[in-house]
């Protein structure tokens, strides 16, 4: 009963880390991320690309193996 809310603590931690190196509203994303747990992952995803492009513009190349 307590590993549920420790790795919904865990994702919330990280989704803040991850949207502070973004430059997205961290709080914004971590609070989602208490109150959804792991599955604000793929919205979180999603939307940093699409901040990384409205940055960059749709030209640029994001991904350069």
């Amino acid at each position: 009963m307590v590993v549920l809310p420790l790795i919904w603590l865990a994702t919330a931690i990280g989704i803040y880390i991850a949207a502070l190196r973004s430059g997205m509203t961290a709080v914004k994303w971590a609070l989602a991320a208490v109150f959804t747990g792991p599955l604000v992952l793929p919205l979180f995803s999603s939307h940093k690309r699409l901040t990384l492009y409205k940055a960059h513009g749709r030209s640029a190349v994001l991904f350069r193996p």
